[in-house]
């Protein structure tokens, strides 16, 4: 289990919101993007991650993930998981486990767990279903639709803000590779023009192809690249 300080904190002021506590003096980040807050709210967010290869071998435990949170509710946060010892979930060296997790006061819920080359495409998807309530997180292999993790639960239509993250704790081994976000597609319930004037990025990561449509309900960033911290 991740600790709870574990969450969304990037270091960007554009997801500060979305920080619930302070980091452990021994945590860093890597690069990031991110979006938010909304004037509206969040109904759905997809992005396929190419991860690169995990560190050889590891000292503390390095996650990389888009998150998405409101700040006071719950997280959603699918993860790419690089620990001392992968074996729980059957990766082997190089490999990242994979699963769809959330985080609130009740702690730490996770699906399934599966594994993740390095050169593998992995589309993660956040739904808010019909009901207005559940968020459906979806993980799959993008090129042959294979189920890595799912995971569903009632966290409400509250999401505002949407980002990547590169998150190093215990002192950990940092990425030895560079990771690319393509595709990236975020729907509002309502349309927000403004929504792009609040992208940010930091430690090196980069993004291109931001655009919007439909008045500003849907916007993509068609890729993002965070550089390797090594």
């Amino acid at each position: 289990m991740r600790p709870s300080t574990l969450l969304l904190a990037l270091p960007s002021m554009a997801l500060a919101f979305l920080s619930p506590g302070p980091l452990h003096k021994r945590d860093s980040w890597g690069g990031s993007v991110s979006l938010g807050p909304t004037k509206s709210t969040i109904i759905n967010a997809v992005t396929t991650i190419i991860p690169g290869a995990a560190p050889p071998t590891q000292n503390g435990m390095l996650f990389l993930w888009p998150g998405m949170s409101n700040g006071t509710g719950d997280l959603v946060q699918t993860t790419l998981e690089s620990w001392p010892d992968n074996s729980w979930c059957g990766a082997t060296t190089g490999q990242w486990c994979i699963r769809a997790s959330l985080f609130g006061s009740f702690g730490q819920l996770d699906g399934s767990a599966g594994v993740v080359k390095g050169t593998d495409k992995v589309k993660i998807e956040y739904n808010l279903e019909a009901d207005g309530e559940t968020w459906k997180q979806t993980v799959t292999n993008a090129d042959t639709g294979a189920a890595l993790s799912s995971f569903s639960y009632k966290s409400g239509p509250y999401m505002r803000g949407w980002g990547t993250g590169t998150e190093c704790n215990n002192d950990c081994t940092g990425t030895v590779a560079a990771q690319q976000y393509i595709n990236t597609v975020i729907t509002l319930k309502e349309a927000d023009a403004t929504f792009g004037n609040t992208i940010a990025k930091a430690s090196g990561a980069t993004y291109s192809g931001l655009a919007s449509s439909s008045g500003g309900k849907v916007w993509t960033i068609k890729q993002i690249d965070v550089p390797s911290m090594s």
